[in-house]
Order: C-alpha cells, then sequence, then structure tokens
C-alpha cells in the first residue's frame, strides 16, 4: 500500500521499528532462561553405562537433589590437582570423557559439574544457583578424599569454557582456588546482550554473569590465583575482544593466550591441553 506522503512512510516505519524493539524485549525479559540455558535430561539408562574411572557426587541445594560427577585420575591414586570444570552453555558432565585425555595429566582429577536442571539434578538455573550447585560438588568430593579444606584449596583449580566461564569465575571469587583458567569468556551477559542485538537489549538481561566484576573481587585476594584466559581469534561467537578487556587491568598477573586460527569450539581442545602443563 502506497503511502500518502514521505512523512507518513518514515512515520510508520518507526512505528514498525518502535514496535518489532519492543517485542524483541519482551523476548528478552520473559524467555531469557531459554536462551541462556539448555538443560539436557539424562535417561536412567546413563547410569548402566557410567566410565570406569567415573563416579557420582551427590548434594543438596534449594532445588532438590543434585549429582555431578568425579573422573579418578587415570594413575590410580590420590589427585595431586583437582579440576572444577564449567560447561557451556549447552555442554554436560558426561559430554567430557572423550575430551579430558586431551589433558594429558594422570595425577588429575576432575569434578564434572551439572548445573541445576541438567543430567539427573533438580531445579532450574540462575547464577546463584548454579554457585551453590558448585559448591556443593566440591565439598562433596573433599568429603569423599578426606582432605582438609586447606589442603583440598592447594589442590584446586577452576576451568570454563563460554557460558562455564561465569560460573568458575564467581567460585574462584567466593573461594580459594590455586588456578584459574577460562577459554573464550565474556566480559558479562549485558555486554553479550548487547553485542548480539542491539543496545540497550543487555540492560534487560536479570540473568547477571559479570565476568568483570568477579575478576576484579579475585584481584583483591591474598594469596591471588594464577589466571589464564585462552581466546581463538576466529571466535564468532564471543568477541575476543572481550577477553582483551577482561585482561587489561591486570598487566604481570592474567595472562592471555589467543589461539591462532581457533574457533569458539576448536579453542576448548587448546585450552584441555594447557591444563595438562600447569
Amino acid at each position: 500500500m502506497k503511502c500518502s506522503s514521505k512523512r507518513r512512510c518514515k512515520l510508520n516505519l518507526g512505528l514498525s521499528a518502535i514496535f518489532i524493539m519492543g517485542l524483541l524485549g519482551l523476548v528478552i525479559v520473559l524467555f531469557q532462561d531459554r536462551l541462556i540455558y539448555y538443560p539436557y535430561r539424562y535417561a536412567p539408562l546413563v547410569w548402566q553405562h557410567l566410565p570406569l574411572n567415573f563416579e557420582p557426587l551427590r548434594y543438596r541445594t534449594s532445588q532438590g537433589d543434585q549429582v555431578s560427577f568425579y573422573r579418578r585420575p587415570v594413575s590410580g591414586g590420590e589427585p595431586l590437582r583437582i579440576w572444577l570444570i564449567c560447561n557451556g552453555q549447552g555442554n554436560y558432565a558426561l559430554e567430557w570423557p572423550d575430551l579430558l585425555p586431551n589433558v594429558g595429566d594422570k595425577d588429575a582429577g576432575f569434578i564434572l559439574l551439572d548445573y541445576p536442571g541438567y543430567g539427573f539434578c533438580e531445579g532450574s538455573c540462575t547464577p546463584s544457583r548454579i554457585l551453590a550447585a558448585s559448591e556443593g560438588a566440591v565439598e562433596s568430593l573433599r568429603i569423599k578424599l578426606g582432605l582438609p579444606a586447606d589442603q583440598f584449596a592447594a589442590r584446586l583449580g577452576v576451568f570454563g569454557y563460554s557460558l562455564g566461564t561465569a560460573p568458575a569465575l564467581q567460585y574462584a571469587a567466593k573461594h580459594p582456588v590455586r588456578r584459574v583458567v577460562v577459554a573464550a569468556p565474556f566480559t558479562s551477559l549485558v555486554d553479550m546482550g548487547n553485542a548480539m542485538f542491539f543496545w540497550p537489549c543487555g540492560q534487560l538481561i536479570w540473568q547477571r554473569f559479570d565476568n568483570m566484576a568477579r575478576l576484579a573481587e579475585i584481584s583483591h585476594q591474598n594469596p591471588r590465583p594464577s589466571v589464564l584466559i585462552l581466546h581463538g581469534d576466529h571466535d564468532a561467537d564471543i568477541p575476543v575482544a572481550m577477553s582483551e578487556k577482561l585482561a587489561a587491568p591486570y598487566p604481570g598477573w592474567v595472562k592471555r593466550n589467543v589461539v591462532a586460527g581457533a574457533d569458539h569450539e576448536t579453542v576448548l581442545l587448546d585450552a584441555l591441553r594447557m591444563l595438562g602443563k600447569l
């Protein structure tokens, strides 16, 4: 249909743009859980097919019964190094058996965290609920190993990939750890919302994962854990400039490695290989 004037056309276009922006904002507000998390539930028969060196870690949070997994060291002995593994957006604990051999550390044990609502875990996700789940998984393993808190913390490192960089950093901001390694990190979900859509869409996100703030909190710890950031220079999902912004305030403490030729997915393998060298 033809407009009677250019002014009327511009008015219609403006109203259409406002409508689309409002609709997008409503979707972000009402459905952001589905945009951020992709819960995957295990079938009951999974219990019959667990790898031999895996054992469940059971604990409770406000979300109900939670189950994560512990991968024992390949050496068969007590773990000399322990890594809390925080999954990316659509990942889950039992995806790791095929990936962990890339670490190449026979004396390392791994806490493979499933978030609330994932795997065999009850409930649903928020940043605080994921923090409680990570705390429960770590404490469950500490008790299982019979280690005092200080000795356990001296062996503990956190590793986060993509979305999992936020749970890793928020755990390290609250509890002593020896090492922090994050691959393909973002600055905050607010910044990601603005980058994926347009400003001010990010301001509508109430799931306030803020890696800049958590890293700042970690910087005040004494002693501070070592921090390594890896980011692929071909990452099309999370801008590599975000990891640069994370590391910039902390020269000499936070180490940043931009992996040439790596994208959002392949940088994970580079990061796992790096764990075995730490």
